[in-house]
């Protein structure tokens, strides 16, 4: 972290919110985005967003330092979804907007860009309606650990500490959770077979 960031951590720490106010500036859309991901609901985002910066503030004495305050403040974010999710015995939806799979890299795949015609903008319509299909399918752990490595783009190590669990363990939750999605969207339709094809190209390593 820069020395402007952790001078805001230390000010916010004792209790000035004008300094957490600025600290928080670039992080609080993010954090609705988490949120609404979690949710599917704009109200309930909204509320559970600043229940977590109320929560990030409460708590920031204990921040030491051992992730980045970005992933920090994220975790909080998703526990306080989880709960939420939990109590209310929900599931957590989902919606993709460019698919749930991953190269040998372990990044996410892209769903080609380009000038789509008529039946080319159905058949992606379809295919992200599937996917949303498929992630609502999954069991709450599948559908975290995509959310934070395909949506939110964040590294295994960022997972792992986010999560409170190693690395290794990171991996493989991923790649079940991808192998069930493959799994999902091949029992329910031949028309994605090109998503699929994208799917088995990671080879079951990320």
């Amino acid at each position: 972290m820069d020395s402007a960031e952790k001078n805001l951590i230390e000010l916010s720490a004792k209790g000035n919110v004008e300094a957490f106010e600025t600290l928080i500036k670039t992080h609080q859309k993010k954090v609705y985005n988490i949120a609404l991901r979690m949710t599917k609901d704009p109200e309930d985002a909204q509320e559970l967003a600043q229940d977590a910066l109320v929560r990030a503030f409460t708590a920031i004495k204990k921040f030491r330092g051992e992730s980045s305050f970005s992933t920090w403040l994220y975790r909080i974010t998703i526990n306080v979804c989880t709960d939420f999710l939990r109590k209310r015995n929900k599931a957590v939806v989902v919606s993709l907007e460019q698919g749930a799979a991953g190269n040998e890299n372990g990044s996410p795949v892209q769903i080609p860009e380009k000038n789509p015609g008529p039946d080319e903008l159905a058949e992606k319509n379809q295919l992200k309606e599937m996917v949303k299909q498929a992630m609502d399918m999954l069991s709450a752990e599948h559908r975290q650990v995509l959310i934070l490595r395909d949506l939110m783009d964040l590294t295994y190590k960022d997972i792992a500490r986010t999560l409170n669990v190693n690395e290794g363990t990171i991996k493989s939750r991923i790649n079940r959770a991808r192998d069930a999605l493959k799994h999902i969207i091949v029992e329910r339709e031949e028309l994605f077979k090109d998503y699929v094809v994208k799917l088995n190209r990671k080879g079951g390593n990320s």
